[in-house]
């Protein structure tokens, strides 16, 4: 069996697992698609990264989940993309770190709002990261 196509899903063997652990994907290398004729056309970057991701998650998980995210997120849902607990993301919200608003009795978040505390909070992250290292570096 081979990648197959339904409606929903795309259904995946362990040997199409196997070709995305063993296919290369060199730093700077560019997505494109050649038509029938060899012209070749240059995906636009976000598709680049949105493909490499989820063939980087096949080769690391052997799968992969491509969906959108609707525009107001529930708090658990928020909470798992932040990965914090729910009562973590509360707090935050008390502290004015991200913004949710009620519907009904229910705490809701705006999307944009979730993604952008998610990449600050990578880039914090990373920082600490880099933060480490240099002090690594300085006892050795």
């Amino acid at each position: 069996m081979t990648a197959m196509l339904t409606a929903e899903n795309i259904t995946i063997d362990d040997a199409d697992v196997r070709l995305a652990g063993e296919t290369p994907r060199p730093r700077g290398a560019t997505l494109v698609l050649r038509d029938a004729d060899g012209a070749e056309i240059e995906l636009p970057a976000r598709i680049q990264r949105m493909l490499l991701a989820a063939l980087a998650s096949v080769a690391e998980n052997g799968e992969a989940s491509i969906g959108r995210l609707p525009k107001e997120l529930t708090s658990t849902v928020a909470a798992e993309i932040l990965s914090v607990s729910r009562p973590t993301l509360m707090k935050w919200v008390r502290e004015g770190r991200i913004s949710g608003f009620k519907v009904g009795t229910h705490t809701r978040f705006k999307r944009e709002d979730v993604l952008a505390l998610q990449e600050e909070r990578k880039k914090e992250r990373r920082a600490a990261f880099a933060a480490l290292r240099e002090d690594d570096a300085e006892w050795d």
